[in-house]
């Protein structure tokens, strides 16, 4: 059976070695070599920052704010896995009636959101969305929506023991109220404001060059041992 990559992952994977096209760097190697690990062996190392849970905590919300403000047909979340000889992946939203598959992003703050941008390895994940589901176009849409209470009492707490669990210290209580207010502005900004949209067409011809990084990749994948 040969191995698939992911969708999300085929912006490390198309990484080239430094100054030599078409030959893999070192991001793309360590991504395969983690593969093989979790591959071979069931080994993973679990990672979950606070923007990846806000993402997974809000994906509803944000799905919700892209319907309100883009309209069209209903938005489902799209749990089916997608994959060819190639690679795999699950796009978030699959659209029917329109050309489209979406990418929905929830930002973490008001920061991040402002300085949200089309990156390379959102660019490679769409192409291999586009290429799985046969559609032409595509859309990256960030989203800025309120972080959940349980998120914001967890980032509290941290300075709370960071000033020796004393709530009435100036300093935890001006950075708490600071982080209440980042929050809770972002209800104050207009629906059509907090969403950011970037759209593109596939490439097909960007397909012959993943097809080769795969090739490039199982053959290094092959190597491997322990």
């Amino acid at each position: 059976m040969s191995i698939l990559f992911r969708c999300s992952q085929l912006g490390n994977l198309m990484t080239n070695g430094r100054g030599k096209s078409g030959e893999m760097g070192e991001t793309a190697k360590g991504y395969v070599r983690d593969l093989w690990r979790q591959t071979e062996y069931g080994y993973q190392e679990e990672v979950m920052t606070d923007e990846m849970l806000k993402g997974h905590l809000c994906e509803q919300d944000s799905l919700a704010l892209v319907q309100k403000v883009l309209g069209g047909e209903f938005r489902p979340k799209n749990t089916l896995r997608l994959q060819n000889d190639y690679i795999t992946g699950t796009p978030d939203v699959i659209l029917k009636r329109e050309d489209f598959v979406e990418d929905v992003k929830t930002s973490y703050n008001l920061r991040t959101f402002s300085e949200s941008a089309m990156i390379p390895a959102y660019f490679w994940q769409a192409m291999g969305y586009l290429w799985l589901s046969g559609k032409t176009k595509y859309r990256l849409i960030y989203c800025l929506v309120p972080t959940p209470d349980e998120l914001i009492t967890e980032q509290k707490k941290r300075f709370y023991f960071r000033f020796n669990c004393d709530e009435s210290n100036p300093d935890y209580v001006r950075i708490s109220d600071q982080i209440d207010h980042n929050n809770n502005l972002i209800s104050t900004i207009s629906d059509e404001k907090r969403i950011k949209v970037f759209e593109f067409d596939f490439e097909p011809e960007k397909i012959e060059m993943l097809k080769d990084r795969v090739g490039l990749a199982r053959q290094y994948y092959k190597t491997l041992t322990l």
